[in-house]
């Protein structure tokens, strides 16, 4: 029998799979409010001090206080009902829907099942549950296809990296990618795995975008969308 060492062990984990966020890092990368990002994975209080409730999580974190690069991965795909004003509640549901139709599947967001079917499952519940016309149906499925075409899949249509739409209306394709493999899983410049949070410092301590793009040898839009996606606080 042939003994697994702990190297091997470790190198046949999914990295992908292994919680490496906080909540607050995860936040900083998807552009959301920390406290988003709390509710959608562990819940959250609401109500009054007599009449407290609690709002329970939509999706499972890897770890305590926690994220993988799967579960920003699914977050993101989340994004696309909160930018059209789908209630949490029936968010919620939905996601719920899709781990009834799909048991077998970890992330119910994610995945070839989801992939190849699970949209159209989604898009339908969508529309019977809001009871939205057929140009509504139309508009939700386009931002969720706009969406999904951030994140780049491999064989068995997990993710393997993707790039954060922040907002629906974002045009284009961006210069900021988040690989699990590059940077510990922070956002760098793509195909060059320079952090764009060194980039945006180094902005923020006076250098112009001119001088930072000839530096790294990067087109000027990849210095911009960096410093956007990191603002600096400036000095007092």
């Amino acid at each position: 029998m042939r003994r697994t060492t702990a190297a091997q062990f470790i190198a046949s984990l999914d990295s992908r799979a292994m919680p490496r966020y906080s909540f607050g890092e995860a936040a900083s990368i998807l552009g959301l409010p920390e406290s988003t990002i709390r509710a959608w994975f562990v819940g959250m209080p609401y109500g009054t001090k007599n009449s407290r409730k609690m709002f329970s999580p939509i999706l499972h974190p890897a770890g305590k206080e926690r994220l993988s690069f799967y579960d920003i991965a699914s977050a993101h795909v989340l994004m696309a009902f909160k930018s059209k004003g789908v209630p949490q509640s029936d968010i919620r549901e939905i996601v719920d829907g899709l781990r009834r139709e799909y048991p077998n599947a970890a992330y119910p967001l994610l995945g070839r099942e989801f992939s190849l079917f699970g949209r159209d499952v989604v898009l339908k519940n969508v529309a019977e549950r809001l009871n939205l016309s057929k140009s509504r149906q139309l508009g939700i499925k386009a931002v969720m296809d706009k969406f999904l075409a951030r994140i780049e899949l491999d064989a068995n249509l997990m993710p393997v990296r993707f790039s954060p739409l922040r907002t629906h209306r974002e045009r284009g394709k961006s210069y900021i990618v988040v690989d699990p493999e590059l940077a510990y899983g922070r956002p760098t410049i793509k195909g060059t795995g320079i952090p764009a949070e060194i980039i945006a410092k180094r902005k923020g301590s006076g250098e112009s975008e001119a001088r930072l793009a000839k530096d790294y040898r990067i087109p000027l839009r990849a210095v911009q969308e960096a410093v956007k996606h990191f603002p600096q606080r400036k000095a007092a």
